[in-house]
């Protein structure tokens, strides 16, 4: 014996997908692997008799189905097992009559019962919610489709009906979220001994539930709602009564679970605006109401989003110079409060134009007013990209610079300083001819007030001004003073 035909042996010997040849006239088992034997037990007879009863005759076909064709078949079955559960079997088949060797159709058939029962058992835990352990979306969605394919045209069918818990959002919020879920578990538990036997109970959102009746009519699902939750709950020593609104969707041919779904939704809201613990039976009309309702939650929402705007502009004036667009004294007083809580230093330019009463004069209001707007812009293009420029008041400005220490921030004050002069801007009331500014530096301590990082930064830019304007002065902020 060759090696190459000892290794197929050893394969066909030890291997667990069990082979077969059968007879494509008779279906007889010609030929049968040892895997063969182990899984059906026996290497003889028609194939079709070696499977369980009820699989037989579409096994038959299944394998008549083959004949003939050029591509590999497939089916399923189940073996049984004498004392012991029927086994899950995969079939492949194969035509190779026409090979003289193999003269039949080669059946390939490999035990899948370990990964069929994994694989429902994957099924039943996608399918089941997780807190209550009954049906989920995915869960209920295949049996209502199935619901309605088998619905009749008319008369007792399968009903959906779609519950709300009333006012279960006051439960989570006055008790916790761990006691709304023991509630959930209540309802859930309840709804499912009630319904057993009789349809399907899922769970479908917080506190949303679905319950699909088998066979029942309008009038019998509507008093099946009012009364399936109406339920009372000790809670942290309180007694909490639980209702619920339903919307009720009789089931037709022809419609999708989906769409099932949304009717029986349209009708719990409509039962949720008549009250609580109302039952509402999905109509058409309902479209037009649900119409009319998204129109007046568009104006609504067109009504909100006015005000909002309105209050965005009500902020910007309060906070932002019509002068100059920059932030206004308001807006570097909530900057300088946000900054001092970093607890960390920083530092503040105050910036005042030289001459600016002898400009107005000379160019008029407008001119300065004008003036003001290209000093701000000047000293916005000089400073960091993390600093902030606001107008103070009258021709001053400030700079907040966060985690900046003095000789950063004088350097900043410089470039500001020689930014603004080099605007070049007219002033024929100062000296050199062209607008310029006196720039205070003070570096300041966390827990310091606005007063007195203000009164510093004054110091330093009349120490400025004193030594001629057009100039830059630093200076530390003295430690904040303790609390009274």
């Amino acid at each position: 014996m060759s090696e190459e035909i000892q290794f197929h042996q050893a394969v066909m010997e030890r291997g667990d997908s069990a082979v077969l040849v059968v007879d494509a006239d008779e279906l007889a088992v010609r030929w049968a692997s040892p895997a063969a034997l182990r899984l059906f037990g026996t290497a003889s007879g028609v194939f079709p008799d070696l499977v369980d009863p009820a699989d037989a005759a579409a096994v038959a076909s299944f394998l008549q189905a083959a004949i003939g064709r050029d591509s590999a078949s497939r089916g399923t079955c189940a073996v049984p097992v004498e004392g012991s559960t029927a086994r899950r079997v995969d079939l492949v088949a194969r035509d190779l009559s026409a090979d003289p060797v193999v003269g039949g159709l080669v059946v390939v058939a490999l035990d899948v019962t370990g990964w069929a029962e994994r694989s429902e058992e994957l099924g039943r835990r996608l399918g089941t919610d997780g807190l209550t352990g009954v049906a989920n979306r995915a869960g209920l969605l295949p049996r209502l489709e199935q619901a309605a394919r088998g619905a009749p045209d008319s008369g007792p069918g399968p009903v959906l009906m779609f519950l709300d818990l009333d006012g279960f959002k006051t439960v989570n919020d006055r008790y916790g979220h761990a006691a709304g879920d023991r509630v959930l578990r209540g309802v859930a538990a309840h709804l499912d001994a009630v319904v057993t036997g009789r349809g399907t109970v899922a769970r479908v959102g917080g506190d949303e539930f679905v319950v699909l009746l088998d066979r029942s009519d309008e009038q019998e699902a509507v008093a099946f709602a009012q009364e399936a939750v109406n339920l009372e709950f000790t809670v942290a020593g309180d007694v909490v009564r639980v209702t619920a609104s339903a919307g009720i969707m009789v089931v037709r041919r022809g419609y999708r679970a989906e769409s099932l779904l949304h009717r029986a939704d349209l009708a719990m809201y409509r039962a949720k605006a008549t009250g609580r613990a109302h039952a509402v039976v999905y109509r058409d009309d309902l479209q037009d109401w649900v119409l009319a309702r998204k129109l007046e939650v568009d104006r609504l929402a067109e009504r909100l989003e006015h005000m909002r705007l309105e209050k965005e502009a009500l902020v910007e004036a309060a906070t932002i110079d019509q002068r100059t667009g920059l932030p206004n004294p308001a807006a570097f007083d909530a900057d300088h409060d946000l900054q001092n809580r970093r607890g960390r230093p920083y530092s503040l330019l105050l910036v005042d134009i030289d001459h600016f009463h002898d400009y107005n004069t000379l160019y008029r209001y407008l001119a300065g007013h004008e003036a003001l707007r290209k000093v701000g812009q000047a000293i916005r293009r000089a400073v960091r990209t993390t600093d902030r420029t606001y107008r103070y008041g009258g021709e001053e400005f400030t700079v907040l610079l966060p985690d900046a220490r003095l000789p950063e921030a004088t350097a900043v004050g410089e470039r500001v300083r020689l930014a603004v002069e080099q605007s070049g801007i007219e002033h024929r009331g100062n000296p050199g001819g062209v607008l310029t500014v006196s720039v205070g530096v003070v570096e300041a301590e966390p827990g310091a007030t606005v007063t007195d990082v203000i009164e510093e930064a004054s110091i330093a830019l009349l120490g400025a001004k004193d030594t001629g304007r057009n100039q830059v002065i630093g200076r530390t902020a003295h430690t904040p003073r303790p609390p009274a």
